[in-house]
């Protein structure tokens, strides 16, 4: 059985994928909270090119799932480019199969639909211009890996981080606005995970893919979508709001065509409504 190291094992993607995977023995690696009572959980900063260089080299994985780090604060911004050298660097230096997770943020918002092979051009802003910088250099470093650009990665079981924002503030009646501008692809993180261990199994399929869902919608509609699913009546503290009013440097219209994910990986990334159907 093949060997897939996950970083980020602790966050919302990272949890799915190890939860979900069948056809791989995982290493989950994490930096701040290592995943308890795992055999194989191993605790790495990412930002150490001798401690990743060091893991890759013991576990030696076929394939490693990059899904570190995220946008929370400003550290973990910091991180994004070191960690996606240091890893792209040992898993070519190991002959491992790379997939790297990047985001629908390399993409400036104002000339959509993007396709698979849009050429980045983030925003003017710390999170966007690192996960841009961090494809670049992935791509220099390891030709071979996979570079996957997902839009809002959601959940209900468990409710992902945005969402649980959503409902705590349409239950405790805090103020929360939802963009009627600002539009996206949210994908089920259920489905990003089994489409991520499909491709990891492919070394063969290299270069950027666009991992949305298949249905482009507005924050608000999102939000009250999922609202309704879970039985909750919004307030008028939930409002309308426009991004480009309240936070004109935010990317609006990411709207992305995922058609080499259609074409050549068979777990079909669901649009909201399709997966709200059967939940």
């Amino acid at each position: 059985m093949a060997t897939l190291l996950v970083t980020g094992a602790s966050g919302y993607l990272g949890h799915a994928v190890i939860t979900r995977a069948r056809s791989f023995i995982v290493v989950p690696a994490s930096f701040a909270n290592p995943v308890a009572g795992h055999p194989y959980a191993a605790r790495v900063d990412l930002r150490d090119p001798a401690a990743v260089d060091d893991l890759v080299r013991t576990a030696a994985p076929d394939a490693i799932l990059h899904t570190a780090a995220s946008n929370r604060n400003a550290e973990h911004i910091a991180a994004i480019v070191p960690a996606a050298i240091a890893v792209a660097s040992a898993a070519r230096r190991h002959g491992a199969r790379l997939i790297h997770v990047s985001s629908d943020l390399v993409f400036d918002g104002e000339h959509a639909p993007y396709g698979d092979e849009s050429a980045p051009a983030p925003l003017d802003n710390p999170y966007a211009r690192a996960k841009a910088e961090a494809e670049q250099r992935v791509a220099e470093i390891h030709p071979g890996a996979a570079i996957v650009r997902p839009s809002l990665i959601w959940g209900l079981d468990p409710l992902d981080h945005q969402t649980s924002w959503l409902v705590d503030g349409a239950k405790s009646g805090a103020p929360v606005s939802l963009f009627t501008d600002e539009i996206r692809c949210p994908v089920h993180v259920d489905d990003l995970a089994d489409w991520l261990l499909e491709l990891a199994a492919h070394p063969e399929l290299v270069g950027p893919f666009n991992a949305v869902g298949a249905q482009a919608l507005t924050r608000w509609d999102f939000g009250q979508k999922l609202l309704r699913k879970l039985g909750l009546r919004p307030g008028p503290n939930v409002k309308a709001a426009l991004s480009k009013e309240v936070a004109p440097s935010r990317a609006r219209n990411l709207t992305l065509t995922a058609q080499r994910a259609a074409d050549l990986v068979r777990v079909r990334l669901r649009g909201v409504d399709d997966v709200l159907a059967v939940l």
